[in-house]
Parts: C-alpha cells; sequence; structure tokens
C-alpha cells in the first residue's frame, strides 16, 4: 500500500502523534483534507541532507556546517528514536535510508516518506528485546526458548543442536572486538542457522532486521566504528532495570544473579554503566524495582550476602566512612528513610575521596578492598552523589525502612558494626 497516499497520511499522523514529542525529533505536518490517494499534501520543511548516502548525489556539508549541525549528533537521534519506535511503541518506520531523513536549521532531524512502515505486537517486541539480553549473557537455552514462544521454531523440535550452533557462530557480545559486532556479520551468522535448522520468520521481524542493518550502514558513514549492537544495548539496559513487566524482570534476574540467587556484581555494575547512556534511563525507577525484589522472598538470600558482606568490609573503611555507614543502617533500623539517603550520599563521597588519597597516607589507613571500591562505584551509579536530588530517593527508602525483614536486618548490621566501631575505639586508646 506504499503509493496509497490516504494510507501515507494516516501513517504520518499517527508518527507524529508518538514521536514529534522525542528529543530533536521533527515530523511534518500533513494536511488531510487536500490529500487523497494519489497526491500527498504536507508542510514545506526547510532543512539539509542529514547523512550523505551512496547512492544520493548531493552533498549538504557546506550547509551542515554553516548552521554548527553534527551529523555524529543527529546519527544518534536516528538510532535512538528508531529503537524507541521498535522496542517501545511498536510503529516504526521501516525504510530509514538517507534520502528519508533531512537535518533541519534547527538541529532536529526531520523524518520524510511513510509509506513503508511496520508493527510489531509487545509480545513480539518484548522478544525481541529479550533476544538481545540473552545473546549479551550467551543464554542460548532462553534465547532458543524466545525464539519458540514467538513461533520461529516449533516446539516438538529438538533445540539442543541449535543452542550448540548458536554457541559456535555468534560472538561474544560484551568482550568482543568491535569489528565482531558488525550487525550484518551477526546477520548473516544467524541467517546461516535460520537456513539450516526448522525456523519460520514472521514479517516484523524481518522488518527489524533489515531496519537495524540500514541504520548501521548509515552510522558507519559517519563513524566507522559505529555499531547498532552497541548503540542499542543502553536502551535493552535501562529497559530491562526499570520496566515492571514480568518477562523482563525475569531476564535481569538471568542477567545479574547466580543460579543459586546470588549477585553478579560486575554484570550488575555493567548493566548500571551501560543504563546510565540511554536517555530514557530512570534511576529512581530502577532503583525501586530492584529494592522490590530484595524484599521478595527470593531476594533473601542477597539480603543476607549484603548484611555479611557489609560487616566484613567494615574493616576497610576510614573512621568518617564507618560513621556515614553505621548512620545509613541505623536510619534504616529506625524507619529514618532520609537519614539513610543522606549518610548513603556522604558515604559516597567520603569512599570516592579515600580511594584518590596520595601516597603520603598509604598505610595509615587500612587499603579499600575491591568490594568497597565496587559499593562506592555502585553508589555512583546510582545517582546518589553529593550533587544529586536525593528526594527522588526518599520513596525507595521508605519502602525499605517500612519492611520488617529489611528492619530486622538492619537491626543485627547495626549491632555488628556497633561491636566493629567499639573494638576499633578500644583499639585508638
Amino acid at each position: 500500500r506504499e503509493i496509497d497516499y490516504v494510507a501515507e497520511a494516516a501513517n504520518a499522523q499517527r508518527f507524529n502523534e508518538l514521536y514529534a514529542a522525542v528529543t530533536d525529533v521533527f515530523v511534518p505536518k500533513v494536511y488531510s483534507d487536500l490529500t487523497t490517494r494519489k497526491v500527498l499534501v504536507m508542510e514545506w520543511v526547510d532543512g539539509f541532507l542529514a547523512i550523505q548516502g551512496g547512492w544520493l548525489p548531493i552533498d549538504d556539508s557546506a550547509s551542515l556546517e554553516q548552521y554548527g549541525l553534527d551529523r555524529s549528533k543527529l546519527v544518534d537521534t536516528l538510532v535512538q528514536c528508531s529503537l524507541r519506535q521498535i522496542l517501545e511503541n511498536g510503529f516504526f518506520h521501516a525504510d530509514p535510508h538517507a534520502g528519508n531523513f533531512l537535518a533541519c536549521p534547527d538541529g532536529r532531524l526531520c523524518y520524510l516518506d511513510f509509506g513503508m512502515m511496520s508493527y510489531a505486537e509487545r509480545a513480539q517486541r518484548n522478544g525481541f528485546l529479550l533476544a538481545v539480553v540473552h545473546i549479551v549473557n550467551r543464554d542460548w537455552t532462553e534465547l532458543v526458548r524466545v525464539y519458540q514462544k514467538l513461533g520461529f521454531i516449533p516446539l516438538d523440535t529438538d533445540v539442543r543442536p541449535i543452542e550448540i550452533a548458536l554457541e559456535k557462530a555468534l560472538p561474544d557480545v560484551l568482550n568482543s572486538e568491535i569489528s565482531e559486532l558488525n550487525f550484518r556479520n551477526v546477520v548473516n551468522k544467524l541467517g546461516d542457522i535460520f537456513y539450516t535448522f526448522p525456523f519460520s520468520l514472521p514479517p516484523f521481524y524481518i522488518a527489524i532486521i533489515r531496519c537495524l542493518g540500514v541504520l548501521e550502514g548509515l552510522a558507519i558513514q559517519v563513524d566507522p566504528t559505529s555499531r547498532i549492537i552497541s548503540e542499542a544495548y543502553p536502551y535493552v539496559a535501562s529497559r530491562v532495570l526499570t520496566d515492571p513487566q514480568t518477562d523482563l524482570q525475569e531476564a535481569l534476574k538471568r542477567l545479574v544473579l547466580t543460579s543459586d540467587g546470588r549477585i553478579r556484581w560486575s554484570r550488575l555494575e555493567g548493566l548500571l554503566d551501560e543504563a546510565r547512556v540511554s536517555k530514557s534511563y530512570d534511576v529512581a525507577a530502577a532503583l525501586n524495582l530492584l529494592t522490590d525484589y530484595l524484599i521478595t522472598d527470593d531476594g533473601e538470600t542477597i539480603l543476607n550476602d549484603l548484611a555479611d558482606q557489609i560487616v566484613e568490609e567494615a574493616d576497610s573503611l576510614g573512621s568518617d566512612s564507618l560513621a556515614f555507614l553505621f548512620k545509613a543502617i541505623q536510619a534504616l533500623a529506625i524507619n529514618d528513610e532520609v537519614s539513610a539517603v543522606k549518610a548513603l550520599r556522604s558515604l559516597q563521597a567520603v569512599i570516592s575521596r579515600e580511594s584518590d588519597l596520595g601516597e603520603e597516607v598509604k598505610g595509615v589507613l587500612p587499603e579499600p578492598t575491591s568490594s568497597m571500591v565496587r559499593f562506592g562505584k555502585i553508589i555512583t551509579l546510582l545517582d546518589v552523589g553529593t550533587d544529586t536530588d536525593f528526594s527522588k530517593f526518599v520513596p525507595v527508602f521508605r519502602k525499605l525502612a517500612q519492611e520488617p525483614k529489611v528492619q530486622r536486618t538492619a537491626n543485627e548490621i547495626v549491632a555488628r558494626l556497633g561491636e566493629r566501631v567499639l573494638s576499633r575505639s578500644l583499639r585508638a586508646l
């Protein structure tokens, strides 16, 4: 229906409703009363070719330079908006070649040509997002399960050979060279598997693959090291950390917890580090979901581990850090969430200061252990810093402070830390 301009006008209007408010994105207005099946009337847009396409004989570099427009920023806007279209709302521009975008003089990216659009249902786009998570996590059993749930593989198929083939074919996303993450290379490897085994790919999946492949091609023209998988992962990390949907929370648990329910600290740190790059990331929502799990029965193992680690690491802290930590835990124990947030914020600042101390004080204070350094970094990644508006964290700490099992654990920690503080004071006499 690409040549039906009434349908294209409807596509443009829907696209405008969904994405015109996205930062740095512009969608031209459609004049429906003047549009027919053979004539599409839209507002005039002043702009320049945002990205130089190989088949387009136009070079607007001088105009972009005149208005101080940065192609890298325009490409980033294009990629991030496209990810939001595909993975958040499901209605996406399926023909993102260079000729369909203009750079406006004010720096916004203008979308054109809404004849080729596609749509993915919520279960389908969540499935695609989960597939990215499982590829990153190299969890081939879960990846195949997602493919079966999406209807790519018949349920009665022996999937073990597919799992082995996926493991051999796909790169380690977290540790691979940038060249290995070329989207076309990954898709080609997947394509070999799809051809060898009984896969049946629906149109929405093919449209997404094509769209992402074209996007990476455009990005590479501006930055040869650009990779759509690397660009997408901050958004994926943000969604997994903040989206309460059951399947996404299950994916989060598989990413950051071991099979016996303990935290993979390096994974959690990496996920928080990636997510903070995403423009859509809400750190308060992430902390809220993480603490929701902490106060469930399944989270009790983590709560006990945290208590043990806090007490064991206390000896590696300077007196200021230990005092702030003691205040934070004590505040939770007595249901004082505001003091708890303030104390943790101060603790983060002190840990950061102590980790930067010079050689002249080496040996005077205990060397912070790797666990304490990691703890300080995670607090930083959660944005509990000295310049942060800590009021956004108060509801989370109020929830924790009112939870009986947290209060009980906090009281136990206070008692154990009190012994450490007393012991340190006596040694100082």
